[in-house]
C-alpha cells in the first residue's frame, strides 16, 4: 500500500515540474520572439471639412443670350465647384449658390444683368470668386425705378475679387452684404446712385485695382478691419463714407473720401500719409490742392461735402488749397486729369501757419477750414 502512495505522489511532483519547465520554456521563447509591428489604422474621413476646388479644370459657359437657359423658378442654382461663366444679357434670373466646403468661379465675360435684387446670393459656399475677364466691361444695371433694401450680392462666404475687366452697378438698393471676408485685387468696380455700398461683417483686404462708390446712404461699413496695400480707393456719398469697428489702414495707393460726415481716420501703423480736412460748413464747390508750382489734384464736388480724407504718395510736404475756380481735363469719379485751372478763394484754418497744409506726419488733420 505504501509503494502505491508513493508513486501516486510521484506522480503529482513530476506532473507540476513539466507544467514549470513548459512555462520556462514558453517564456524564454518569447524573449527572442520578434514582435510584429502594429497596422496603423486611419482616422476615418470627414468629407464635411473637405475644402473641394475645381476651378482651375472644370468650366461651364451661361449664356444669357441663349435659348437653352429653362428655369420654372427664374432661379440658376449652382451646386458644384466650377467655373462658370456668365455672358450675354440677363433679364430673367439669379444665381444663388449653395456649395459647401466647395470653391464656385463666377467669370464676368462682356456680361449685363438687369436683375439687382439678391442677383448673386452665396447661402453656402467655401469661396466665391468674382472674375472680371480682361478687357471686357460688365454691368448690373437694375431694369426696375422702385427702390430696395436688398443687395445686389449677399454672400455668407468669402469672396475674392480679380481679373483685368471692369464691372459697372447701378441700384436702387444695396450693392454687397457679407458675413465674412472680401479681397480685391487688380479687378475695377464702379457702383453708382447705391443706397448703400459695402457692407462687410468680416475684414476687407484691396491689394491692387480700383474702386469706386458713390452712395447716397452709406459708402463703406466694416466690423472687421479695412486694408488698402494698392490702388485706387474712391469713396463719395451724402451720409456716411466708411466706418469700420477693426483697424483702418492705408499702406499705399490713391484713396480720396468725401461725405457729409466725419470720417473714420486710418490708423497710425499705416504706412502712408493721410490729411484730412473738416471744414467749418458744408459745400459742394471744387477743390484744387497745390504744391509749390503746380495743381496735383481737383476734385470736382457737385455733391454736398464736409469732410475730406486724401492719401496719396505725397511728393510735396505742404499744400496751399482752394476752394473755387475752373479746371480743364477730364472727370472721372469726381476727379480731374488736369490740364489747366485757374484757381479761386484760397482756404485757411487757425491751425496753420503762412496758409499752407503740412503733410509732414502719417496723419494730418485740420478742423475748421473756411475761406481766407
Amino acid at each position: 500500500m505504501k509503494l502505491v502512495k508513493v508513486s501516486t505522489v510521484g506522480k503529482i511532483i513530476w506532473f507540476f515540474l513539466f507544467l514549470i519547465f513548459i512555462l520556462a520554456i514558453t517564456f524564454v521563447i518569447s524573449l527572442f520572439k520578434k514582435e510584429e509591428p502594429k497596422k496603423m489604422v486611419d482616422p476615418p474621413q470627414d468629407d464635411s471639412l473637405k475644402i473641394i476646388d475645381y476651378t482651375e479644370t472644370i468650366n461651364h459657359e451661361i449664356d444669357f443670350d441663349s435659348e437653352d437657359i429653362v428655369n420654372e423658378e427664374d432661379v440658376i442654382k449652382i451646386t458644384d465647384s466650377a467655373t462658370y461663366k456668365l455672358k450675354g444679357l440677363n433679364t430673367k434670373y439669379r444665381i444663388v449658390i449653395d456649395s459647401p466646403n466647395k470653391v464656385v468661379k463666377l467669370k464676368l465675360s462682356s456680361f449685363e444683368s438687369g436683375v439687382t435684387d439678391n442677383f448673386i446670393d452665396v447661402k453656402n459656399a467655401y469661396k466665391l470668386i468674382v472674375e472680371l475677364e480682361e478687357g471686357t466691361e460688365n454691368m448690373i444695371i437694375s431694369s426696375s425705378e422702385e427702390e430696395s433694401d436688398l443687395p445686389v450680392i449677399f454672400s455668407k462666404a468669402d469672396i475674392d475679387f480679380i481679373g483685368n475687366g471692369t464691372l459697372k452697378v447701378e441700384s436702387n438698393g444695396n450693392f454687397l452684404t457679407s458675413e465674412a471676408n472680401i479681397k480685391f485685387k487688380d479687378a475695377t468696380l464702379e457702383v453708382n446712385n447705391i443706397k448703400n455700398g459695402l457692407n462687410v461683417k468680416g475684414n476687407f483686404e484691396m491689394k491692387s485695382g480700383v474702386i469706386y462708390i458713390l452712395s447716397t446712404q452709406n459708402g463703406f461699413l466694416a466690423d472687421g478691419n479695412v486694408t488698402i496695400e494698392s490702388g485706387k480707393f474712391i469713396l463719395r456719398s451724402y451720409q456716411t463714407t466708411i466706418k469700420n469697428k477693426g483697424i483702418f489702414i492705408i499702406n499705399g495707393g490713391k484713396v480720396f473720401i468725401a461725405g457729409l460726415e466725419e470720417i473714420q481716420k486710418p490708423n497710425a501703423n499705416s504706412k502712408q500719409k493721410t490729411i484730412m480736412l473738416n471744414f467749418l460748413e458744408e459745400r459742394k464747390k471744387i477743390l484744387f490742392f497745390h504744391d509749390t508750382t503746380n495743381v496735383v489734384l481737383a476734385y470736382g464736388g457737385e455733391i454736398s461735402y464736409k469732410h475730406i480724407l486724401y492719401s496719396d504718395e505725397f511728393k510735396s510736404n505742404s499744400y496751399v488749397l482752394y476752394g473755387n475756380g475752373k479746371v480743364a481735363g477730364e472727370e472721372k469719379y469726381g476727379l480731374y486729369s488736369i490740364e489747366d485751372t485757374s484757381e479761386e478763394e484760397q482756404l485757411t484754418c487757425d491751425s496753420i501757419e503762412n496758409d499752407r497744409f503740412l503733410v509732414n506726419d502719417l496723419l494730418n488733420i485740420y478742423d475748421d477750414i473756411v475761406k481766407k
